[in-house]
């Protein structure tokens, strides 16, 4: 008897349909596919391992890198950097500061100005003002968008000035000696406070007034704050040395004195 293709089940009346078969691209494309999916899955992994590497995790850390983007955290760096310290990592601060608008030096000398300047940052970037630059001082540099540009002395001058009506001269003297100009100029005591901006108010009046740190460093603030304190007695007693120094006459210098010869370009 010959044979049929009969499924079990079914009636030996009814034709077999056989299963079509599979384009014949299926597999490349199936292999292309894969292939796509595995280099997708190996550039996500070298990605996060470089970001790890680098130190740009957001957890753990506190946002150090070990390579040549963050050279404070390096280990060249001590964990402190201090007044009186001149290497390189004190030039990166400088760096990096002046990066800010700070007006500063960059020669890797931890001096006075540094001190001011670092401790002004602190001020502005939220810190404890102890004028070290430890890790968050650190961090700081790196991550704030704080910015340390300052009015000009010309602009000084004039706001001092406009403040002072009464006395415009004697008051734009007092500022000059105080800081220089300075609006982010800071002076440490032996006790241990500090006088802050350009008429340097000191911790105690400060309290007085009820303002902080962070105001004093502000310009506006600052000589509304002075124009207070003259305002009691209508005098320059709370700066008695720089007061003085205004009002001390000035030595006319003859005519014919080998300064004044130097100074004729003669």
């Amino acid at each position: 008897m010959p044979t049929t293709d009969i499924a079990p089940g079914r009636d030996a009346g009814r034709p077999v349909t056989e299963p079509s078969p599979r384009p014949t691209g299926w597999p490349r494309r199936r292999r292309l596919r894969t292939w796509f999916v595995t280099a997708a899955v190996l550039a996500a992994v070298t990605v996060s391992a470089w970001a790890l590497t680098n130190g740009r995790s957001p957890s753990g850390g506190g946002g150090r890198g070990t390579g040549e983007d963050r050279p404070l955290f390096s280990a060249n760096c001590s964990p402190v950097i201090a007044m009186g310290q001149h290497d390189e990592c004190v030039r990166e601060v400088q760096r990096l500061l002046h990066a800010k608008g700070a007006d500063i030096g960059v020669d890797g000398d931890f001096g006075p100005q540094t001190l001011r300047r670092v401790t002004a940052f602190q001020v502005l970037a939220g810190l404890q003002p102890n004028g070290v630059v430890g890790e968050p001082t650190k961090k700081a540099l790196y991550t704030s968008r704080v910015r340390m540009a300052v009015w000009s002395p010309q602009k000084v001058r004039q706001r001092v000035r406009d403040v002072f009506p009464e006395v415009p001269d004697k008051a734009v003297a007092i500022a000059d000696c105080q800081s220089f100009l300075d609006p982010l100029h800071i002076l440490p005591n032996t006790n241990g406070t500090r006088n802050w901006g350009l008429f340097q108010i000191s911790d105690a009046r400060l309290r007085e007034l009820g303002g902080t740190p962070r105001e004093a460093l502000d310009p506006e603030w600052n000589i509304r704050a002075a124009r207070k304190l003259w305002s009691r007695d209508r005098d320059f007693g709370d700066w008695p040395h720089c007061e003085r120094a205004a009002d001390a006459p000035r030595s006319p210098v003859p005519r014919h004195s080998p300064t004044a010869t130097a100074h004729s370009g003669t």
